[in-house]
């Protein structure tokens, strides 16, 4: 069938079915119209006044009465690795596993996944899209007294659906404890129907998504950044997706063959596992009053600089929620961050420059992150500790810009933190000295690394971008 006949088969199809798109036109007007209709409202209040939330006692810190969700804890953190050697911050200590899941069927020939329009508190825009599935175990088993996720049987019943991806996955380091989430993508064979508040997408129309703003949640971008396509080493055609979700041939990301590695995946291992080894970070907990800078009061925990992120606490009414009401505490960040990727073509291959990252909440020690990912740039980016390449950021004469994006962090935990994900080409013979905790990787290899738990979510959720800035609208 040829690429036109294909395309009307796909709308005609989409016409019979609820929840389903041919077009970004129709996506858009079918998102804007549930942000218009469906209002919420998340109102700051202090700490001591939030429902259920206390400040419990030896050590301080804060929790909820339940024992269930998170605290907030205090941490110090000691290594050897960077150039900041102790400090003390607040931390998330949310030992349970949560679930990211995405439901996929074929419509029309088309492989489609379920996404959610969600609210989250800490959403800057309030509304994104989020994986079908979108919950923590105290959720789920409905400790907050509201009903449970819907689809969720889909990831949790064995049998009802066929697994495709089923992996457990690192959050950010530097905000939370050690925590993981399972990453899911099952498919059924049979329909289902879609809620009002969800939609069938193709990866072509997510990837097109990706290329706006604070569309996409950070959720969903790390389930989409592990989707088993097909491996790029084996499928050197393995390229953007096109509009409905069939791949095409792009000369931008020409994946690489074995052969033209800069270096082999034994060698990758052996790096990592040096860093792992070399560097240690030692994490000793502390009382929320005792941490050096910081100040806790019934209003907010915050650093007594005005640098870093602080603690707030909000209330939440969501009429789309499976609890209606609730209270929490957020971390709140001031200005936006940036996470970026350098790329190049070596050898006729592009390949990204990944960095060693050793942050406090990392369960393995060091992990594969991307060259940049630095919060509140602004405030940071004259400073002496400024990071490594920024400037290839900053200043668009130094490179071809391919991805340029604001993105929200996971905003039921975080308050307005946005960075700036950006993927930068520079030109071929002009390599930058690389540090020893730096590599450069092609797109497969840190495509495997990331399916083995060993690629970070920023990075992570920059993989996800790639292709979103060409991907047809």
């Amino acid at each position: 069938m040829s690429s036109a006949r294909a395309r009307l088969s796909f709308s005609r199809s989409c016409r019979a079915l609820s929840g389903v798109f041919a077009d970004m036109d129709a996506v858009m007007a079918w998102f804007s119209a549930k942000d218009r209709r469906d209002r919420f409202t998340v109102r700051r209040v202090p700490l001591t006044a939030l429902d259920r939330w206390i400040y419990l006692q030896d050590p301080l810190r804060l929790g909820h009465r339940s024992g269930k969700f998170f605290t907030i804890e205090g941490i110090r953190a000691r290594t050897d690795f960077g150039p900041v050697p102790s400090w003390d911050q607040p931390i998330i200590n949310q030992p349970e596993v949560g679930i990211l899941g995405l439901l996929a069927r074929e419509i029309g020939g088309v492989l489609h996944f379920l996404m959610q329009a969600k609210m989250e508190p800490g959403n800057v825009n309030v509304l994104q899209l989020s994986p079908t599935v979108q919950a923590t175990r105290s959720n789920y088993s409905r400790v907050h007294g509201g009903h449970a996720p819907r689809y969720l049987e889909y990831f949790a019943e064995p049998g009802r659906a066929r697994v495709l991806l089923d992996q457990l996955q690192p959050e950010q380091g530097a905000r939370f404890l050690y925590k993981r989430n399972r990453n899911m993508v099952v498919q059924v064979d049979h329909d289902v129907p879609a809620h009002e508040d969800f939609c069938w997408l193709t990866l072509g129309q997510i990837k097109s998504l990706l290329a706006r703003d604070n569309i996409v949640n950070m959720d969903a971008r790390t389930v989409v950044s592990l989707i088993p396509m097909s491996d790029p080493d084996e499928s050197p055609d393995y390229g953007l997706l096109d509009g409905v979700g069939g791949f095409r041939r792009d000369a931008y990301l020409s994946f690489c063959r074995s052969d033209r590695e800069r270096h082999s995946m034994d060698a990758i291992m052996t790096w990592l596992t040096e860093g792992k080894a070399r560097h240690a970070m030692q994490v000793t907990p502390l009382p929320l009053d005792g941490l050096r800078g910081w100040q806790v009061t019934d209003d907010a925990i915050f650093h007594e600089t005005g640098l870093y992120f602080s603690v707030i606490g909000v209330d939440v009414e969501a009429r789309t929620r499976e609890a209606t009401r609730w209270s929490q505490p957020l971390l709140h960040h001031q200005g936006e961050g940036l996470v970026g990727f350098l790329c190049q073509r070596q050898g006729g291959t592009l390949h990204f420059l990944a960095r060693g990252s050793l942050e406090p909440g990392n369960r393995d020690g060091m992990q594969i992150g991307p060259t940049v990912a630095c919060s509140e740039v602004a405030a940071r980016a004259n400073r002496v500790c400024a990071p490594r390449f920024l400037e290839h950021f900053l200043d668009a004469s130094r490179g071809m810009v391919r991805y340029d994006a604001v993105q929200s962090e996971e905003g039921g935990r975080f308050h307005h933190f946005c960075n700036r994900y950006m993927i930068v080409e520079i030109p071929p013979g002009q390599e930058p000295p690389v540090p020893e905790h730096y590599i450069w990787l092609t797109l497969g290899q840190l495509w495997r690394m990331a399916r083995h738990g060993h690629v970070n979510i920023e990075a992570r959720n920059l993989l996800a971008c790639l292709g979103a800035e060409e991907n047809p609208q």
